[in-house]
């Protein structure tokens, strides 16, 4: 069975853990677009869904408080989003060093490399070498914000799940989830792919927050169905998936289209995340004006 949902304007491939999940958040309401394999219906009719609230005993001052077995979150901020982890005394959660914005409560914060290798290849992956880890001695609460506009998405990784990202996806995770690099296969991808011949390789168990620019879509592929792309418009694939680059056809298509010399090519099996916005392109946008040095 296929679930899609209306999200942000944008039509989205979503499990039903995921489903659930954006409706407890209150990402969706009762009216929100949903089609099941391809039949148009809306979220209110699934059963068992509950809107912009938690059916756990957590003060009604959390309404859209998502419970895993790791840990409690929330994701608020519309387009400009931020996540608050809600730690018991004994929980942890981590990030590249300085990734959090604000804490309250009781919380040991704990900077470390985890040797020089580790840090090394977080920092070649688009990460800072350290990273700092927030352990709570008490109920606590921590916050981390996205670098700029889009989204910011939860997914809980089972014992060897696997997740490759681009640079600079990784916001959180709980312990359990370890971040790598994760090296392209063919280098022609990585040297002109747009996401780099290094990419970000997450892998499980625990939760971990990634972040997107932009709004967001999901395609599930099938074995040898393919997706092409701009440049930098994949935020992240199943490891099952793999990325490949193709010249632009045609000389005017190159030099006057406005896409670049280069497609990047994404192909199943696997689910793979793609982002409306990318941070090169919205870059050059504020280029002309930021004051000249």
């Amino acid at each position: 069975m296929t679930l899609e949902i209306e999200i942000n304007g944008v039509r989205k491939n979503v499990t039903k853990e995921e489903l659930f999940q954006y409706a407890a958040q209150g990402a969706i309401s009762p009216e929100t677009p949903l089609w099941v394999d391809g039949k148009e219906a809306k979220c209110g009719a699934v059963k068992g869904i509950t809107f912009g609230q938690t059916t756990s005993a957590l003060p009604p001052d959390k309404p859209t408080v998502v419970q895993t077995r790791f840990l409690d979150y929330k994701i608020s901020g519309g387009s400009t989003p931020y996540l608050i982890c809600y730690l018991d005394a004994g929980r942890s959660v981590f990030s590249s060093a300085g990734g959090r914005v604000w804490m309250k409560g009781p919380i040991a914060t704990e900077t470390k490399a985890g040797g020089f290798f580790k840090g090394l290849g977080r920092a070649i992956g688009g990460e800072s070498f350290f990273t700092s880890v927030y352990r709570a001695n008490g109920p606590s609460e921590i916050a981390f914000a996205a670098k700029m506009p889009g989204m910011i998405v939860a997914k809980e990784l089972a014992h060897g799940e696997s997740l490759v990202c681009q640079r600079g996806a990784f916001l959180a995770a709980t312990p359990g989830v370890t971040l790598e690099i994760f090296f392209q296969k063919k280098i022609a991808a990585g040297l002109f792919g747009g996401e780099g011949f290094i990419m970000q390789k997450v892998s499980g168990p625990g939760v971990v927050f990634l972040e997107i620019a932009g709004a967001a879509h999901e395609y599930e592929l099938q074995p040898g169905e393919q997706v092409t792309c701009d440049t930098g418009a994949l935020a992240w694939m199943e490891s099952s998936c793999s990325v490949d680059i193709v010249v632009v056809k045609g000389l005017k298509n190159m030099f006057f289209g406005g896409e670049g010399f280069f497609d990047t090519v994404i192909t199943g099996p696997g689910k793979a995340t793609f982002q409306s916005m990318s941070v090169s392109a919205f870059a050059q946008v504020l280029a002309p004006l930021l004051p000249s040095r």
